[in-house]
């Protein structure tokens, strides 16, 4: 295969990126339609926690990699992203808390819930895919969903609509839905501009190529999880083209 131009190489990992379009997936969708309740909702933002709890430690991963290739060139990007996501008066799973704090759940008690298969497969693969890979691999592992998700018309935005307005979730509990809105889309971009810039030849392009696909199955597989919590249906995933109806209305809570 000969490694193509920079604009067609990021056009097919778009390609690649909306095969599993992230607003789309049930967990988006259903909040975006009013298909789940508020308490179901809330189970899910337990499994949001607990992956979110581990960004410390692929975000280490990449700035670790960074630094040990001495890849200079994709050094203020890194940290740059690092610093948004845990610099600052509040990390990001800071503001995840405050969606449980609202709902009357204490970090122990989320600590100790049960991840669904999906959460459990997103995280083993985040980490790992962060961890195993260049920087630059793990800057394109990132960048496309963190593309999906931010914008005003990403996922993250349309969900922070919603659970502020029709579902009545005050806004510092769904921050971490506006923090991904005005961030992700940043993050995004940037990453997409390294892949553009440093991705040019054959070997690299595969190399990113498969990093894409793993950070879209991994994050598509943590919103799966999601949705496995709050319907109890925890043999059920996405593919990009399993239709909602499949996981709704025939749900009922796990305590039900």
């Amino acid at each position: 295969m000969v490694a193509k131009q920079p604009d067609a190489f990021i056009a097919e990992l778009w390609d690649i990126a909306n095969g599993l379009f992230m607003p789309d997936h049930p967990w988006f969708k259903g909040i975006v339609e009013h298909r789940w309740t508020r308490e179901q909702i809330i189970l899910g933002e337990i499994q949001h926690y607990l992956r979110v709890r581990t960004n410390p430690i692929f975000f280490g991963y990449i700035v670790t990699n960074v630094a040990s290739e001495r890849n200079y060139a994709l050094m203020d990007v890194v940290m740059e992203n690092f610093m948004e996501e845990l610099g600052g008066e509040k990390t990001h799973v800071d503001i995840m808390l405050q969606f449980l704090a609202h709902a009357g759940i204490t970090r122990e008690e989320a600590d100790r819930a049960d991840p669904a298969p999906g959460t459990l497969a997103a995280i083993e693969m985040i980490r790992s895919g962060c961890q195993n890979r260049s920087a630059l691999e793990g800057i394109a592992l990132l960048a496309f969903v963190e593309a999906m998700h931010g914008g005003p018309d990403g996922a993250a935005a349309r969900v922070f609509r919603e659970l502020t307005g029709h579902y009545g979730f005050p806004r510092e509990a769904a921050a971490t839905y506006e923090l991904h809105a005005e961030q992700d889309t940043g993050h995004g971009d940037r990453q997409i501009a390294m892949v553009r810039e440093y991705a040019r030849d054959e070997a690299t392009q595969e190399k990113c190529r498969r990093a894409v696909r793993l950070g879209c199955e991994a994050f598509n597989f943590e919103w799966d999880g999601h949705v496995q919590a709050m319907t109890g249906k925890r043999d059920m995933y996405w593919s990009g083209k399993t239709p909602l109806k499949l996981w709704h209305p025939e749900v009922r809570l796990p305590r039900d």
